[in-house]
C-alpha cells in the first residue's frame, strides 16, 4: 500500500511541469510595444516613430491599427478615450495580416503645425483582432499610450487641493492621502512620501511615482511605517514633482500597536490581583 502511495505522488510531480508548460502554451492575444512613448517636437516640426506588434495567438490574425486621443477622469485616473481632436498622428498603415508568433513594426509620423500651443497632447495607439470563431464578436485590443509635449512655454506647476491622515493609528502603517491638482499645462511625475518624527519612528520608504496630467486631480494613497513603541507622532507627508516643486503638510498622529494594548491589559490584570483590598467592616449589632 505504502509503495503504491508513493508511486502515484512521484507520477503527479513528473505530470505537474508538463501541464504547466501546456498552460503557457495557451497564451492568445496581441502585444504591443512600447506600452507607454514620449515624445516632445517643436511646433511645425515633424517627428517620426514606430511601434511593434505580435500575434501571440495560434491562428493566421487580421490587425487592425487605429487612433484615439485619451484623458482620465479626476481622482481615480481612469482611462478615457476619444476621436482625436485634430489630424496630427499619421500611421503608415490601417492593418495588416499577421501569422502566429509573427511581429512587425508599424511606422507613424507626427506633423505638429506652426503655431501649436505649447504642452501636452496625449493619444492612443490601438493594434485589434477578432480572436473568437466567426459570427461571435471577441475582439481584444493592445495599446500603446503616446506623451506628446509640443515645446515652448511649459508650465509644470500644481496645488494641493486636500489631504489627510489617520490620526489615531493601531496597524503597522499610518496610511495617508493626497489630492494634488495640475495647474500647469503639461504632464509631470510627483514623488509621494511621508515620514514620522520621534525617537522610535523608521525610516521613510522610496516615494512612489504618479503621474499627473494637466487641469486633472488624482487621488494618492500611501502609508508611513508605524514606529517601535507607541505614543504621539508629528507625521509629515506629501509629495516633490520631477520640476523641482515640493508640497507638504504635518500633523499628529497617536500611535497604538495591539501589542501595548494587551500589554497594558495584561499589566492592569496583575496589578488588580495583587492590590491591597480594603477589608469589609464588621456589621453593627442590632439593638
Amino acid at each position: 500500500m505504502l509503495r503504491r502511495v508513493i508511486s502515484l505522488l512521484l507520477l503527479a510531480l513528473l505530470l505537474l511541469p508538463m501541464g504547466t508548460a501546456h498552460a503557457a502554451d495557451n497564451k492568445q492575444g496581441l502585444l504591443i510595444t512600447p506600452i507607454r512613448e514620449f515624445l516632445s517636437v517643436d511646433a511645425g516640426k515633424k517627428v517620426e516613430s514606430s511601434f511593434t506588434v505580435e500575434n501571440l495567438s495560434s491562428r493566421p490574425l487580421a490587425v487592425g491599427f487605429s487612433v484615439q486621443q485619451f484623458s482620465v477622469t479626476n481622482y481615480s485616473y481612469n482611462y478615457t478615450f476619444s476621436r482625436p481632436a485634430n489630424n496630427w498622428l499619421h500611421l503608415s498603415q490601417p492593418g495588416a495580416s499577421l501569422q502566429p508568433k509573427q511581429s512587425m513594426k508599424v511606422p507613424y509620423e507626427l506633423d505638429v503645425p506652426a503655431g501649436s500651443a505649447p504642452g501636452g497632447y496625449y493619444y492612443t495607439l490601438f493594434a485589434s483582432a477578432d480572436l473568437a470563431p466567426q459570427g461571435i464578436n471577441s475582439t481584444v485590443k493592445a495599446t500603446d499610450l503616446l506623451y506628446l509635449t509640443v515645446k515652448g512655454d511649459l508650465t509644470r506647476t500644481s496645488k494641493l487641493q486636500h489631504s489627510s491622515i489617520q490620526r489615531i493609528s493601531f496597524g503597522r502603517s499610518i496610511p495617508y492621502q493626497l489630492e494634488p491638482v495640475n495647474t500647469g499645462n503639461v504632464y509631470f511625475f510627483a514623488y509621494a512620501s511621508g515620514e514620522l518624527h520621534g525617537w522610535t519612528a523608521k525610516e521613510s520608504a522610496t516615494p512612489d511615482a504618479h503621474l499627473l496630467l494637466p487641469g486633472k486631480v488624482r487621488t494618492i494613497h500611501g502609508s508611513i511605517a508605524g514606529p517601535i513603541l507607541p505614543g504621539i507622532y508629528r507625521a509629515t507627508f506629501g509629495y516633490k514633482t520631477d520640476a523641482g516643486q515640493s508640497v507638504s503638510e504635518a500633523r499628529w498622529v497617536v500611535y497604538i500597536p495591539p501589542w501595548s494594548v494587551a500589554f497594558l491589559l495584561a499589566a492592569l490584570l496583575i496589578a488588580g490581583k495583587f492590590w491591597p483590598r480594603r477589608k469589609a467592616k464588621p456589621a453593627e449589632p442590632s439593638s
